[in-house]
């Protein structure tokens, strides 16, 4: 046996947030691909493909980049569609000066028609859209609001309102189709799966070290260890660190009476997050002990 060997040491997952943990993990899925890291792919193949599997599903269960990309598209839509409805709009209530008089009626039909729906910027997205949708399909429909707009020369300004409405509605109902069969509580449990199998994966290498030495796996242990630190410094500026838990992850560690800390649950769309398994912490590890209980077959010890 080699109790001093390398460990991997302790994280407290449970104080990150949904976007920072996919980061983290990330970053350890990443080490684990490396050359370096092929002693530990092949000899626990059975924890580490575990793993990899469920880093994957949670990246595509929760898609930071994409639903930012999405929302971002969005704002640049709305944006162009409020200046249209405005240009629109001021060019209506300007027209109802005009000293024509014939104008002038068809400015007030025109006006009449939006206050009837009185679409607003200020809105929620899907209102201002409907009611964009509703005022200008009855301007096409209704023989006389439609000549008011040949009559007063707005047909380029309600063109340009309906399509900039429409690219919106498009964008809006496809954000919706990719998002069909999202169940409620999918980030919650993915996250709770791939912590799951992330610290198993980080017990069993630790019992892979103490009991066979570090040489072969030193590379990767320290690779995923300064991903570690490099974490563990992150939550420390928000006040979640691992103080207390041994944040370096040595000395010594009495498995299953870890501190739990206050189990603060991601933000955004993890409002529930599950209890973090069970996490042995570095020197002596007795796989199967610790007071957690349903870890999922995860051995007892301080969470990480």
């Amino acid at each position: 046996m080699y109790p001093n060997a390398l460990q991997w040491n302790a994280l407290p997952l449970r104080q990150m947030d949904s976007a920072t943990l996919l980061s983290f993990m990330h970053n350890v899925d990443e080490k684990g691909q490396a050359d370096n890291a092929a002693p530990m792919r092949t000899k626990l193949a059975e924890f580490w493909t575990p793993f990899h599997q469920a880093y994957n599903t949670y990246d595509q269960v929760f898609n930071p980049a994409r639903r930012s990309l999405d929302t971002e598209d969005l704002e640049k839509l709305d944006t162009t569609r409020d200046n249209a409805l405005g240009a629109y709009h001021e060019a209506v209530l300007g027209l109802q000066r005009n000293p024509n008089e014939a104008k002038r009626q068809a400015a007030r039909q025109l006006n009449l028609n939006y206050d009837t729906y009185k679409p607003d910027r200020t809105q929620e997205y899907m209102k201002e859209t409907e009611l964009i949708q509703q005022m200008t399909t009855e301007i096409r429909a209704q023989q006389q609001l439609a000549a008011a707009i040949q009559l007063l020369g707005l047909d380029d300004y309600l063109t340009d309102l309906e399509q900039k409405n429409q690219a919106f509605a498009d964008l809006m109902k496809g954000r919706t189709a990719s998002t069909e069969g999202y169940q409620k509580g999918a980030v919650a449990e993915a996250r709770a799966n791939v912590e799951q199998k992330y610290q198993l994966l980080r017990q069993m290498q630790n019992v892979a070290s103490i009991y066979e030495g570090d040489t072969e796996y030193r590379p990767f242990l320290l690779a995923v260890n300064a991903e570690v630190e490099h974490f563990n410094q992150i939550l420390n500026r928000k006040g979640k660190g691992n103080s207390g838990d041994n944040p370096s992850g040595t000395g010594t560690d009495t498995p299953g009476t870890g501190d739990s800390g206050s189990d603060t649950p991601g933000t955004g769309d993890n409002p529930s997050t599950p209890s973090d398994p069970s996490d042995p912490g570095t020197g002596t590890i007795t796989p199967g002990s610790g007071d957690n209980g349903g870890g999922g077959g995860v051995p007892g010890g301080d969470e990480g």
